[in-house]
């Protein structure tokens, strides 16, 4: 498998080491035009680095687009004339379409990817959806790619990308917004920030195991952990009068809503 990223940032480079990591027959050359981010690829990763599309593109039967969105129209029209209809394209920029890919490249087999930050961990969670002409023996390759940074779910419509964009890809900046206010309650008890770091921590860790690792919704545990009258009860009363959950669901929403927009743009 020869495949070029283009785009040697956070996302970019987490994809091509990960592929590097669990393709032992994977040539990866990585497409990038930032002087400085280039010296540092050149310096820490192990693999071939381009400025110029001509050099690297042609030989490629996968091609990862991991560049900002508002540069995808300068890029997909520099790279146009380099790209085949038997390439695969691959594109984890948020908010851009397929029929813009297609489009711009003037080509079909197009997979949109929406990927989250803990994919730089090998945690992520990446929605992706190809199209109807990509093979079965592609499609296959295309989920062991994305499968690479974590779990890989596929959907079928071009709404569910904005979805699980507005769920997984947003969705750390809700967890860790969460953890924030239980720290910031933890140090107005007195415990150190490194205290209160390690308390929160290990409590969404441990809580996160639990479900893994069980058949039952978080309802039932949330049931399990809650004693009429007690502690648990007191806290998930003042949820239910601030109404928290209807809140993180209007919040998600507009996050969905935010995504189609910016399809649509």
């Amino acid at each position: 498998m020869n495949i070029t990223v283009i785009g040697g940032g956070n996302m970019g480079l987490t994809y091509a080491l990960s592929i590097h990591k669990n393709f032992k027959n994977a040539n990866i050359a990585i497409l990038e035009k930032d002087e400085q981010k280039i010296i540092e690829l050149k310096k820490n990763t192990p693999f071939a680095i381009y400025t110029n599309g001509k050099d690297c593109l042609p030989a490629s039967n996968m091609v990862l687009l991991a560049i900002k969105p508002q540069a995808a129209p300068d890029v997909l029209k520099n790279i146009a004339d380099l790209i085949t209809s038997n390439q695969v394209i691959i594109s984890i920029m948020a908010g851009v379409t397929m029929k813009s890919i297609e489009k711009g490249l003037n080509t079909f087999k197009i997979v949109r990817a929406m990927p989250n930050l803990p994919a730089q961990v090998g945690k992520g969670v990446t929605g992706y959806m190809i199209s109807d002409s990509i093979s079965i023996e592609e499609t296959k390759q295309v989920h062991d790619i994305l499968s690479a940074t974590g779990k890989a779910i596929r959907v079928l419509k071009e709404d569910d990308i904005d979805a699980i964009t507005a769920l997984s890809g947003s969705g750390p900046a809700y967890v860790f917004y969460f953890m924030n206010a239980m720290m910031e309650q933890a140090t107005s008890y007195g415990f150190s920030e490194n205290e209160a770091k390690e308390i929160v921590l290990h409590t969404f860790l441990g809580t996160a195991t639990l479900f893994k690792n069980s058949d039952d919704n978080a309802q039932i545990w949330i049931d399990r952990v809650t004693s009429k009258g007690g502690t648990t009860h007191a806290a998930l009363t003042s949820f239910k009068g601030d109404i928290i959950d209807q809140k993180i669901k209007k919040g998600v929403e507009q996050a969905f809503k935010r995504a189609k927009e910016l399809a649509k743009n």
